[in-house]
């Protein structure tokens, strides 16, 4: 049965990487035609704050797995009848579902050095220190956007998609709008939203241990520790909720 989902990711990955591939190909052309040019000085670029914004890509593909044992619901109650355990049938949705976001990073920071490359910034990006942070934070960070889309979505019949489309308003939104001036029934509900918001943990290459992250004034450790105790807890919990729902 995953062998579905195995069909899913790659599908996901083949778009997205061909429309980074496409918009790679599109700079090139501007920069061979004349049409693109890159002035002034190449200030100097930490290789981990590529890597906080390569970021996004891996949950941008997260959201688009995600859903995808939610969208086998109806064919649920055949998979059961396996002389597999149902735990392991999910675990192995989740292993595809997570190679998938390991890639999409992998490719994304692959595309985002080419970009470097062709605009003559390769040269200035420099290994620093909180490489492993930024990376260890960013894939946390979508991670956890995965399982959350995953517990919510499983008690919904076929509305995976609709969950993992709304959780960017939610998440993306809801994080913007946390320091407006609401009144305070509102921004309770907001504050609450965000603890469980993976924007919220998200680091985004500071490593400063005074940088305010909206509801959460921690340093880049803690939130990426938090982050991982939020993958670690809904994972569990989607296996849990999946291999004992009714179908």
């Amino acid at each position: 049965m995953e062998y579905v989902e195995i069909l899913r990711a790659r599908r996901v990955l083949t778009w997205y990487c061909a429309v980074l591939l496409a918009a790679l190909a599109i700079t090139a052309v501007s920069m061979v035609s004349g049409h693109a040019h890159v002035g002034g000085g190449h200030p100097s670029i930490a290789l981990s704050a590529i890597l906080s914004g390569c970021a996004f890509g891996a949950m941008i593909v997260a959201t688009c797995v995600a859903p995808g044992l939610n969208a086998e619901s109806n064919t649920l109650a055949i998979a059961w009848t396996r002389p597999v355990p149902r735990p392991s049938i999910v675990l192995r949705y989740i292993a595809v579902d997570v190679a998938a976001i390991i890639v999409a990073y992998a490719y994304t920071f692959a595309i985002v050095l080419a970009f470097c490359a062709l605009l003559g910034f390769f040269g200035h990006i420099f290994a620093d220190a909180d490489i492993p942070l930024a990376l260890l934070n960013g894939l946390g960070c979508a991670l956890m956007w995965y399982g959350l889309i995953m517990v919510v979505a499983a008690p919904l019949n076929g509305r995976g998609n609709l969950v993992a489309g709304l959780s960017w308003g939610v998440f993306v939104v809801g994080g913007a709008l946390w320091a407006a001036p609401f009144p305070a029934a509102i921004h309770t509900i907001l504050t609450f939203v965000n603890y469980f918001n993976p924007m919220t943990y998200f680091a985004g290459g500071s490593t400063d241990d005074n940088h305010s992250h909206h509801v959460l004034m921690l340093n880049t450790e803690i939130l990426t520790l938090i982050a991982w105790v939020f993958v670690a807890v809904t994972l569990v919990a989607a296996v849990r909720l999946w291999s004992t729902r009714e179908v």
